[in-house]
């Protein structure tokens, strides 16, 4: 009979929105590994709204997100994953049992690490910062390499002034961070409740979007900006920011004009205008400026790059709660999540994350 795990995921396919209502504790086999891949325990993840959208089929979840669900065929959610190695294929030489490792994203959609084991390929996993808690390093995969694909297109130098949109969240703290790191005066965009958090996380200027229309007042006080970091979306905060960017400024946005993209289903129709939208608006701001940039950069080619500039950056995400592998508190925390009122990132703790001593050079016992 084969070993079992608990996992959180789902049995069917979800209805639009009510995932958080949806998700059930599962008992499933342990995943079964491959010549080329590993049998990682997992010792912590965290919450993404993207995790959402993959899994009800919305946003670029359509495409990689949920097919046919069941009881038979599970979906395990999760795309980041923080643990030890505890079985290897044949064909892995490049890490050993009892190795800390991450996972790195890969680009077809990541799932499965909700659970207390999973497999990955070699190709996708890196060893873990050693100055990173496993909690520390599962938090930062996703917020970090979004964040320095954005810092690495803005090509921000030392005196820039930046205003970031959504300064509160896992990603907006992140690039807070990194530019504070670069020597640019950052405003941070946030809510009443948020003030403190992104005080205390470094942003030199702070703006209450709840009090007062960001663009008037910038324009009040003649506050030009260099560049502009969007991780909520919406052509309303483009168009107020091309209000107060300098001409030969970046608008660098990782959501696009759909604000809070993958909480609808968008039929093909929208979703070709809005890929049509971004081409043009990145063509077309090249000639009249300010610049218009959606970035991509895959995270298997940054993601080594990005840890290195954190690690040596002392840049940390900001933890909004820890909670354990249980169906109850992961199902309140998604619908925390779903309506945006995490401040930095929610972490699931799954392991001590003590990792356990290899024995022999194969596999430890699980």
């Amino acid at each position: 009979m084969k070993k079992t795990m608990k996992a959180i995921g789902l049995i069917q396919n979800p209805e639009l929105g009510n995932i958080p209502n949806e998700i059930k504790e599962l008992n499933v086999p342990i995943p079964e590994f491959g010549r080329e891949e590993v049998l990682v325990k997992t010792f912590a993840s965290s919450l993404h709204v993207d995790e959402l959208w993959a899994a009800q089929g919305t946003a670029s979840g359509r495409f990689y997100g949920t097919k046919r669900v069941s009881k038979e065929k599970p979906y395990i959610m999760g795309m980041s994953l923080s643990g030890v190695i505890v079985k290897k294929g044949d064909e892995v030489t490049e890490f050993n049992v009892g190795d800390e490792v991450v996972n790195i994203l890969n680009v077809k959609g990541e799932r499965d690490s909700w659970a207390e084991y999973r497999k990955l390929d070699k190709k996708y996993i890196m060893l873990k910062p050693e100055e990173f808690s496993h909690k520390e390093a599962a938090a930062m995969i996703v917020a970090g390499c979004v964040a320095f694909s954005m810092l690495l297109y803005s090509k921000v130098k030392k005196g820039d002034q930046c205003l970031v949109l959504g300064a509160s969240g896992g990603i907006g703290m992140v690039i807070t961070q990194m530019l504070k790191v670069k020597g640019a005066v950052v405003t941070g965009l946030c809510s009443t409740r948020n003030i403190d958090a992104v005080k205390d996380n470094g942003a030199d200027v702070i703006i209450d979007y709840k009090k007062e229309q960001f663009s008037e007042k910038l324009m009040r006080q003649n506050k030009k900006m260099d560049v502009v970091f969007d991780s909520v979306g919406g052509e309303g905060y483009e168009n107020e920011s091309m209000k107060f960017l300098k001409k030969n400024g970046k608008f660098i946005t990782v959501v696009g004009p759909e604000r809070h993209i993958g909480e609808k289903k968008l039929g093909w129709g929208r979703v070709i205008g809005i890929m049509w939208y971004l081409i043009r608006r990145s063509i077309f701001s090249r000639i009249n400026g300010p610049q218009y940039i959606f970035p991509i950069k895959f995270p298997h080619h940054i993601m080594e790059e990005m840890f290195e500039f954190v690690v040596k950056n002392k840049i940390k995400v900001p933890f909004d709660s820890v909670i354990p592998l249980e169906q109850k508190q992961i199902s309140e925390a998604l619908g925390r999540l779903a309506s945006h009122k995490a401040t930095g990132r929610i972490v699931i703790e799954i392991g001590t994350g003590i990792s356990p001593k290899p024995c022999g050079n194969s596999h430890v016992s699980i």
